[in-house]
């Protein structure tokens, strides 16, 4: 089976499982990497393998002797760390800007620590390791100030668990047309002719989740987490979805609790936009737009500086 053929295959199956428009296939990248897109390799504590970063540095980073503030940037359910770079002019787009783009590479964990398999660790591997490893190897601001998480469909789901979860380590949180209701509904009825593999696809999110109603299900939900985060903990939030996803109910009801709750968020809709890159290449270029105007985010940070957030 083509790697493409089973890409198809696979987006299916979440548009299916999970309410999700299919993914457009992304463009391939050049066989030779930009000097400032580095592969790098590390072991996870967490997961208890070795896994896989895309790290992209900003132009000067070899010549300078900055430190720089940090977006971890999360892929969706069928992708990797490629799915970024591939899909949109991110490599462009981020020259533009003195800041760290990193991708870990999560699987189809969906961000969380899994219920069920203690080896399965995907939201400590993200917070402890992923940030760990780069604050100890790269010329980051290791700051909450200076750190932003945002991704993708499954992506977009994680980096808003994730930055509502750990608020005191994130300025910011991006969603992009984000499955932010995947832990938050019940399941579709798997049907009579259902796959194996729909089966198994089933049995695997359930057992990272929990099922609906339980405490590990809630403790892993943005909209409990959104219900009950201090309002002065919130870091920025960025939503975008696009006016024919099939995200779009899920992502409304999420932006009613928001405001029911009166915390700030920017929410873009565009029509005619569905689940694929086109709108994520859009509105990428936005939100580091966005990015550069906090506190930490901007301009990279002499060396020496002291690392604390300007008054």
């Amino acid at each position: 089976m083509s790697e493409r053929v089973r890409y198809a295959i696979h987006a299916l199956l979440v548009s299916w499982l999970f309410g999700m428009a299919s993914v457009a296939v992304a463009v391939d990248l050049p066989t030779v990497l930009p000097q400032n897109i580095k592969i790098v390799r590390f072991p996870s504590p967490s997961l208890g393998d070795e896994r896989t970063l895309l790290v992209i540095l900003p132009l000067d980073y070899d010549t300078a002797v900055s430190r720089y503030p940090t977006l971890y940037l999360l892929h969706g359910y069928d992708a990797d760390i490629t799915g970024w770079s591939r899909g949109t002019n991110l490599s462009a787009y981020a020259s533009r800007h003195h800041l760290i783009i990193v991708t870990p590479e999560a699987s189809r964990g969906w961000y969380v620590n899994s219920v069920s398999d203690q080896k399965a660790r995907f939201e400590d591997f993200v917070i402890k390791d992923v940030v760990g490893y780069m604050d100890a190897h790269f010329r980051t601001i290791p700051e909450p100030f200076a750190r932003a998480i945002a991704g993708v469909s499954m992506g977009g789901f994680g980096a808003t668990f994730l930055g509502l979860k750990h608020h005191d380590m994130f300025a910011a949180i991006g969603s992009f047309s984000g499955a932010l209701g995947a832990a938050h509904a019940e399941l579709p009825a798997l049907a009579a002719d259902a796959t194996e593999e729909m089966k198994k696809a089933r049995q695997y999110y359930l057992a990272l989740i929990g099922p609906l109603g339980s405490k590990e299900r809630k403790d892993r939900d943005p909209f409990e987490l959104a219900a009950n985060i201090p309002l002065e903990d919130v870091p920025m939030l960025f939503i975008i979805c696009g006016g024919e996803d099939d995200n779009q109910e899920r992502t409304h009801e999420f932006l009613s609790l928001l405001a029911k709750r009166r915390i700030p968020y920017e929410y873009r809709e565009i029509s005619p936009r569905w689940h694929d890159w086109k709108i994520w290449d859009e509105e990428i270029s936005v939100f580091l737009d966005k990015l550069d105007h906090l506190d930490g985010f901007g301009s990279a940070l002499p060396e020496g500086r002291p690392h604390h957030r300007p008054e």
